[in-house]
């Protein structure tokens, strides 16, 4: 059968992208329109996302006890579910007093056809409470939706439709980011960059984001587009371009820059982009003096030492020549690549067409373990340890503060003596 019409599609699940697009926005609540089952995906994923939140903002202003799940059973599913999700939303709306409500429907009611979004409208005019509806069903959809780019222009659109004013902020947007894919730290270092032209704040919709911030979205002066899903960078990049030329303000599409190469770049076409290159040549003397400390710094210790490099992740999450680049600034030696388990044969096969201009051997971790290498360490982009001796990579390096704060936290790796290191 399978060999007669081919491998199905697959088909994905959005209901989690969903509610973690809205999860940290105050006041919101997320419904779920399916099965109790459903909602179990989500729920099992709390623990981790409110851990990576706390680490990113600090506090958390709720306790995510944010997300409701209709429990469409065999009943609703002849005689359909409208009634059940109306009774749901108006319980929401009388008890909870949400600033909004985001409804993803699932497959069963994508199947039996309920009109969520009619209902959404009705009970939303009943009690004046915003209602947003997005689909969420899964074998429905032959791709993956981008839950962040798709909710950020839903709530822009129904809170704050983008428009030209005159009135200009000093603030800059960066579309496509996921928050808690960054703790505190790399939020510091991203507005450092931006401090160097006088921005005043960066926007990350959907970070926390209330409804009377909104509004402000249109005054900003520069779009950036943010790294969020890789398999979703064209629809970021789409959408970054729009936002901006429906603003009529600049924007940029190139990766916040994460290696001392990229800073340089980074800093001179955003000047050029503000028509500001004095700043931004000031600004890359800034980096490149910090840099230039650290590595006094750091070089001592780390040029006596050698390091192999082991990849999980696909090779466009782990972007392997910028870490080549860090570690071989910092002068670490770098003897080889470990291609860890579970990796697909076609990533693995770009890793080595990509990577064989260095001239290092690839190894599998079974390899690696049985070789009896005599590395100083490991470095990996997973919080699992497999190395008897490892540095574990847990953040991106924005700009020289990250970067020079990558460099130290390596440094005092090598001093150390630990087996294991977490980077902090």
């Amino acid at each position: 059968m399978i060999g007669k019409y081919g491998k199905r599609k697959t088909v994905h699940c959005n209901l989690i992208g969903i509610y973690t697009a809205s999860a940290f926005n105050p006041g919101a609540v997320i419904v779920i329109h399916a099965p109790r089952s459903c909602s179990h995906i989500i729920h099992s994923a709390l623990p981790v996302m409110r851990e990576r939140y706390l680490k990113s903002a600090g506090t958390l202003s709720f306790d995510l006890q944010n997300l409701y799940v209709t429990g469409l059973s065999d009943k609703e599913a002849i005689f359909g579910g409208e009634k059940k999700l109306e009774e749901c939303l108006l319980e929401i709306a009388e008890t909870r007093h949400p600033s909004y409500i985001m409804v993803a429907g699932g497959c069963v009611a994508g199947v039996i056809g309920d009109d969520i979004e009619a209902v959404c409208n009705k009970v939303e005019s009943e009690t004046g409470v915003p209602i947003l509806y997005t689909e969420g069903s899964g074998f429905m959809n032959d791709e993956e939706n981008d839950p962040y780019i798709f909710t950020t222009r839903l709530l822009i659109n129904k809170f704050s439709p983008l428009k030209r004013t005159a009135e200009r902020d000093k603030t800059a947007v960066i579309l496509g980011e996921l928050f808690v894919n960054n703790n505190k730290f790399v939020f510091e270092s991203i507005k450092n960059l931006f401090g160097y032209f006088g921005f005043e704040n960066v926007y990350f919709p959907l970070a926390g984001m209330e409804i009377a911030d909104y509004p402000l979205l249109n005054k900003v002066t520069l779009a950036i587009a943010g790294r969020g899903q890789l398999n979703k960078k064209r629809e970021i990049h789409a959408y970054t371009k729009q936002f901006a030329e429906t603003l009529g303000i600049p924007y940029n599409l190139d990766d916040l820059p994460e290696t001392p190469t990229e800073v340089c770049t980074w800093l001179k076409k955003t000047g050029n982009l503000l028509q500001e290159p004095e700043l931004a040549e000031k600004a890359i003397k800034t980096e490149k003096a910090l840099m230039e400390s650290a590595l006094k710094e750091c070089r001592p210790v780390l040029e006596k030492k050698t390091c192999m490099l082991s990849f999980i992740f696909s090779y466009a999450y782990a972007v392997p020549e910028r870490l080549i680049e860090l570690v071989e600034t910092a002068g670490l030696q770098i003897t080889g690549f470990v291609l860890m388990p579970g990796m697909a044969d076609i990533e693995k096969n770009r890793y080595r067409k990509a990577l064989q201009k260095y001239g290092k051997p690839f190894y599998t971790e079974e390899e690696y373990l049985q070789s009896e290498k005599a590395e100083d360490f490991v470095l990996t982009i997973t919080e699992k340890a497999y190395f008897p001796k490892q540095f574990i990579m847990t953040q991106r390096h924005i700009g020289a503060t990250g970067i020079c704060d990558f460099w130290r936290q390596l440094k005092r790796f090598a001093e150390s003596g630990r087996r294991v290191y977490h980077e902090e």
